[in-house]
């Protein structure tokens, strides 16, 4: 299907108007992962946030668009085009800590050309840093905050209605941006933040997210990420009940759909979309035994010949859940690791989620023995480590010996706990505050265990290395193959591991000036 067709599907219109139109802005493979060139990897896969907010309020009767343009590839100028076109009475920007940036770039583009539109920024960066945000750029007119989009943008939507959907009377109506929950605004030069918004308890009220509005033919995940084609991702849990210093979901309650809704969106996914392969995108989708039996009952009645994978803590599984799992379909989990090093564990509050090393091990195994992979999520450059603790994570990365291994440089944040300590001296010190830089493959924390950012990047390599090069992890490799996808992947996986994380230069920053620094 052709790209123009593609951004056609992007847009449900409701009585010739579309209220709001909903953006993923565009940033590269290579830009998201810190490297020169990854080349064609994949990765990208249906923004859920976006989608679930476009089927809300399509729901409630509104005209909705969404552009996802790291799918459909689009630059600001054809962004902007679309937009002059379909004049959407409110432009919404979702946007992580990384690709900041490029909304900055994209939201001062369509302010320059259409003055009078209204812009809203969300998301994950708004989520931590929506003051911040909201102080430093003034091409974004509210920054909407908060676990969930659904109702800040009605109720944003309503009140631009009452204000005539005149972009200088809502911002001139203090009295009417009071009442929406969750929003920042300026008000005479001062920031004001209304009183935070409820998180929406039954989150069975939502409905399926609005996957017929995206380019789903585009989606293909990264190459360890998956064994059959197509595949979707799904979220079915909101928010996270560890404490983990880095993240940005730590101890937000965790709040699940039920089983059965989880159910009937695998089967609208296969009889809709062909789907073969389901990645569950929660942080923590074992956390509740419970939830997870009766969910894992349902889907094998339902016998809907779908496989799964899905992220989890080693706290929250046992071989009885881990044998039901594996029967329900699920071929892969991705544990959190982090580091099999008690101190630096405790250093970031992650022993809550892993309890020891020896721990670790047990579930490890405990996790091949049921025939499910394991991907494993290990972080380099923690808080009070050295090139020595480093080295041991390393080791206890290989003795875990899962299937794929991530290295990634330890990120803080900004509103994370992590984030504040560093802030207040502990630990060591940011190397910048370039937020295009954020996405956990740069050095933008140096511990004060390390001399410089170069001596973080070379363990990072050789930590790749170690566990990839290994004859026995090769051996084990080859003999897996069963198929041409198998191959296609494995290739894929390789010419990025060559030339992106184990050897090749060391990393060019892909910065998006934007004239401002946060």
């Amino acid at each position: 299907m052709s790209k123009n067709a593609l951004i056609e599907r992007g847009f449900a219109v409701k009585d010739g108007n579309i209220e709001m139109l909903l953006i993923f802005p565009s940033t590269s493979i290579s830009h998201r992962y810190g490297k020169a060139d990854l080349g064609d990897l994949g990765g990208d896969l249906i923004p859920l946030g976006i989608a679930s907010i476009a089927a809300f309020l399509r729901e409630k009767g509104y005209g909705v668009g969404v552009l996802d343009c790291c799918a459909l590839r689009l630059s600001n100028s054809e962004i902007l085009d679309i937009i002059q076109d379909k004049k959407p009475r409110i432009v919404g920007l979702s946007s992580t800590t990384y690709a900041l940036p490029s909304s900055i770039t994209l939201a001062n583009t369509i302010r320059k050309e259409v003055p009078d539109q209204l812009i809203i920024l969300g998301g994950s960066h708004a989520n931590v840093a929506g003051e911040e945000t909201i102080d430093e750029y003034d091409a974004f007119d509210l920054v909407a905050v908060g676990p969930d989009g659904e109702y800040t943008a009605l109720e944003i939507i309503e009140a631009y209605k009452a204000s005539g959907y005149s972009r200088s009377s809502l911002l001139s109506r203090p009295d009417l941006l009071s009442t929406i929950d969750g929003i920042y605004y300026s008000d005479s030069g001062k920031t004001i933040r209304t009183k935070p918004r409820s998180t929406i308890a039954d989150l069975d009220q939502l409905p399926l997210p609005a996957r017929d509005l995206f380019p789903m033919e585009r989606y293909i995940p990264l190459p360890n990420q998956y064994k059959t084609l197509p595949l979707t991702n799904i979220v079915v849990i909101r928010g996270c009940p560890y404490a983990c210093t880095f993240c940005d979901q730590a101890s937000t309650s965790a709040r699940t759909r039920s089983p059965e809704k989880t159910i009937n969106e695998i089967r609208h996914c296969v009889e809709e979309y062909g789907i073969k392969e389901i990645s569950f995108w929660d942080d923590t989708m074992s956390y509740n035994k419970k939830w997870m039996s009766a969910f894992c009952e349902l889907l094998i009645d339902a016998n809907l010949d779908v496989i799964w994978s899905c992220y989890a803590a080693v706290n929250t599984v046992n071989q009885e859940i881990l044998h039901l799992m594996k029967k329900a379909g699920c071929w892969n989990i991705f544990y959190g690791f982090e580091t099999g090093v008690t101190q630096l564990l405790r250093n970031i509050d992650a022993h809550k989620k892993n309890r020891s090393f020896e721990k670790m091990k047990e579930v490890s195994q405990w996790t091949k023995d049921a025939g499910i992979e394991i991907r494993g999520s290990f972080m380099l450059g923690l808080p009070g480590e050295t090139p020595d603790l480093a080295k041991e994570t390393i080791k206890k990365a290989i003795a875990l010996d899962p299937e794929y291994a991530q290295f990634s440089i330890t990120t803080p944040y900004p509103g994370t706990r992590l984030y504040k300590e560093i802030k207040s001296g502990k630990w060591g010190k940011f190397t910048t505050m370039d937020f295009s830089e954020f996405q956990g493959w740069n050095v933008v924390f140096l511990p004060e265990g390390y001399t410089d950012k170069d001596e973080v990047w070379a363990m990072e390599r050789s930590a790749f290395r170690q566990f990839y090069f290994r004859p026995k992890y090769i051996a084990k490799k080859i003999f897996s193959i069963r198929s041409k996808e198998d191959i296609k992947r494995y290739i894929k996986g390789g010419v990025a591991l060559l030339g992106g994380f184990a050897f090749g230069p060391m990393p060019k920053h892909v910065r998006i000036k934007t004239g401002r620094t946060p």
